[in-house]
């Protein structure tokens, strides 16, 4: 009898310590796709925010270019 409560108790206590591995990778995985995620949105705010600034350059030059003169050249870039 006390061979097969001892068997019981040490599955058991296995089983725990082999659940609390699982869940402790499951969160350290869940932690790391969370840093991937933030990453990635890092990235696009910021990618973003550049195309805000190229479209306002790119507008004020075209709207400088269409406020000419008719028949002027407009201004070349910078070489």
């Amino acid at each position: 009898m006390r061979k097969r409560a001892w068997v019981r108790t040490a599955a058991a206590t296995l089983s725990g310590n082999s659940l609390r591995q699982t869940v402790c990778a499951s969160v350290h995985q869940a932690a790391k796709l969370v840093a991937a995620l933030l990453t990635v949105t890092r990235v696009t705010v910021g990618l973003a925010k550049v195309m805000v600034a190229y479209c306002q350059v790119y507008n004020s030059r075209h709207l400088q270019a269409d406020c000419q003169e008719p028949g002027s050249a407009p201004e070349p870039y910078a070489q």
